[in-house]
């Protein structure tokens, strides 16, 4: 039986060494590599069964290695490691390519079973078209720099401050350990120091004198008269109320707050922002002082497809931005509507398996945002149904309990994107708008 070669990339050779050593036992052949520029130089002239990467080293990282042997050698096998574990970085590895993903520390034990499943097939590459791939970012945007690029800016007394993860350590003493600092006031005193490394008022009352009347002066201050919004409207917005109702009229200043912001009500924004939407798309379809012109074949055809040059959408875009929430929580649903209906999305929403079944069933969606967490719903399996009834539906993955495991998982079964909660209106935008955009 032939030896099965592995090759083992880590910046740090004590992981490597340990991984040799575990594998060595199985009858496996292991090569090291301690960067990724070594790993691509020793592939170059050798072939691997497979190759088992840690995320986090100089230069290149484990990410932009697995595009790159994926491209230049797809048959090759691959593991992603990383002692920093997290579902973005899961999610994306499972998608480029990557048959598994161990978190840091691992036993012998997984290291082994995770090998002997990636070799004897047991595990699957997730097919993902070459063109989606490519817009996966790869670059940790938290560590953007080798050390030549910061030493080359930054110098090298900086460089060689640098941690793993790009954030420069530096050892800090200890404020006990200061000239001048007084044990009263736990702090450096520069009193304490005019007064010779002493402070007789703090070590009679056993106080420090200066804390003692910052104390009084904050409680002091509480009395004093608070913001009148009458004679002021805003710091970064100086005018007077008398000035501001002179132009805008009270009604306006109904709604204004302290900070001199107006706001509105969701429900009569909601409406006014749909009016005004609706009279710019009449205004471009059924132009009403516009006179009629014969337009060029090319220029009408870009006519049809484009709505408007301020509203940047096609024409197919906007009968086709419907998008179905799953979620059993029906504040969770209303939110993520609010969001994404201020985008330009249609949103339907679903708190049931048989609700969300249904809808699947009688729409086609861009989208789906699914919780994993659904009454009657086993793990992954409304996951898989819906991959099967609307293979080409994309589908993000949004959960309170998220962990790694379950974001490999998600990929492995189709799922474009993983967002774990609590998540920001910005986060779920820019997911949505991620997802969208890739299935266009």
């Amino acid at each position: 039986m032939e030896t099965k070669k592995i090759l083992v990339v880590d910046d740090e050779k004590g992981i490597c060494d340990n991984v040799r050593k575990i594998l060595t036992k199985e009858n496996y052949e292991v090569t090291q590599a301690f960067s990724a520029r070594d790993a691509l130089e020793l592939m170059a002239n050798e072939s691997y069964s497979l190759l088992i990467s840690d995320i986090l080293m100089p230069g290149k990282n484990g990410l932009e290695l697995l595009k790159l042997v994926k491209e230049q050698w797809p048959l090759t096998k691959v593991i992603i490691m990383t002692a920093y574990a997290s579902t973005d970085t899961a999610m994306k590895a499972i998608r480029l390519g990557a048959l598994d993903y161990i978190p840091k520390p691992f036993t012998p034990k997984e290291v082994r079973e995770t090998v002997d499943k990636v070799l004897s097939g047991e595990l699957q590459e997730m097919p993902v078209s070459e063109k989606v791939k490519k817009t996966i970012d790869v670059i940790d945007l938290d560590i953007p720099f080798d050390r030549q690029e910061v030493a080359e800016f930054a110098g090298e007394a900086y460089a060689d401050t640098l941690g793993p993860s790009d954030m420069p350590v530096v050892e800090m003493p200890s404020p006990e350990t200061l000239e001048y600092y007084c044990a009263v006031g736990h702090k450096v005193c520069e009193i304490f120091k005019k007064l010779g490394a002493t402070c007789k008022a703090g070590l009679k009352a056993n106080e420090c004198p200066q804390a003692k009347h910052a104390a009084r002066a904050k409680e002091e201050s509480r009395g004093e008269k608070t913001f009148d919004p009458k004679k002021l409207v805003g710091i970064d917005q100086p005018f007077s109320y008398e000035e501001v109702a002179s132009i805008t009229g009270p009604e306006y200043l109904m709604h204004l707050q302290g900070d001199g912001v107006v706001f509105v009500p969701y429900e009569e924004l909601k409406e006014k922002m749909a009016l005004a939407k609706r009279r710019q798309v009449m205004d471009v379809v059924f132009p009403l002082r516009a006179p009629r012109r014969v337009l060029p074949p090319a220029m009408a055809a870009e006519r049809r497809r484009i709505i408007d040059v301020d509203i940047p959408f096609t024409r197919d875009e906007v009968t086709g931005q419907d998008i179905l929430v799953i979620d059993d929580e029906a504040a969770v649903n209303n939110n993520i509507r609010k969001i994404l209906t201020k985008k330009g999305f249609t949103v339907d929403q679903a708190m049931t398996k048989e609700e969300a079944l249904r809808s699947i069933q009688e729409k086609a969606y861009r989208l789906v945002l699914l919780d994993l967490r659904i009454p009657g719903v086993q793990g992954l399996e409304l996951l898989q149904t819906i991959r099967k009834k609307s293979p080409q539906t994309p589908v993000v993955i949004i959960t309170g309990y998220a962990s790694i495991e379950t974001a490999k998982e998600s990929a492995r079964l189709g799922a474009v994107d993983y967002l774990p909660k609590p998540f920001t209106p910005d986060e779920i935008r820019k997911v949505t708008e991620n997802a969208v955009r890739l299935a266009a």
